[in-house]
């Protein structure tokens, strides 16, 4: 069978073209994987934190699995990011999707450290009883640094009424839905923790 030149030519560059396509859409697979990473608790749950391409947002979602192979979430949060790359902001779902606190993060103004964690009922607003057009947090969390840029163990308080600090502190802990600024795989670290941006 005689094939004209054309045909060949023809041919060979659907064939080069088709070959050009494949390490590209490869490439954004591998790219794609970035987004997402995913650790095993030691109580058989997985926590997976996924962010959006421009890391503006972080999720970071609680869940077990099933024999099935169905995820049940236990808890999800959304975090946003400031233009520094630092969270700033979050709210706490359950795993029925209820919203059940709104996180705000505080950071130095000059050095870029965090400095506080603050935790908020989304479902009723809270109020100081000293003044009551103040919202007052559930929990508070304040870190101090020493000399050489050390951050200190965590303060916490708590107001929430009814409950003792060792009680909400359980369940923060078994539910573990704040202070994921740590955690959080996504985040820019510098190597001198005395450093700062230069934006800044």
């Amino acid at each position: 069978m005689f094939m004209s030149p054309r045909v060949i030519l023809c041919v060979l560059g659907l064939t080069m073209g088709a070959s050009d396509l494949l390490p590209a859409q490869s490439k954004s697979v591998s790219e794609s994987k970035h987004l997402a990473r995913i650790t095993r608790n030691r109580d058989g749950s997985t926590t997976e934190f996924k962010r959006d391409p421009g890391n503006t947002t972080l999720v970071k979602r609680t869940y077990v699995e099933k024999d099935n192979g169905e995820q049940v979430t236990r808890s999800k949060t959304i975090y946003r990011r400031d233009k520094y790359g630092n969270l700033r902001s979050g709210f706490v779902y359950d795993g029925r999707n209820q919203k059940l606190f709104r996180i705000v993060y505080g950071y130095h103004a000059d050095t870029g450290r965090l400095i506080a964690e603050n935790m908020y009922d989304a479902r009723v607003k809270r109020t100081s009883p000293i003044d009551p057009s103040k919202e007052e947090p559930v929990r508070a969390t304040r870190y101090y640094y020493n000399a050489q840029g050390e951050r200190s163990a965590p303060i916490t308080f708590t107001s929430q009424a009814g409950k003792t600090s060792e009680e909400l502190m359980d369940w923060l802990d078994r539910n573990k839905p704040a202070s994921d600024v740590d955690r959080d795989p996504f985040r820019n670290t510098p190597v001198n923790p005395n450093s700062r941006p230069l934006s800044r």
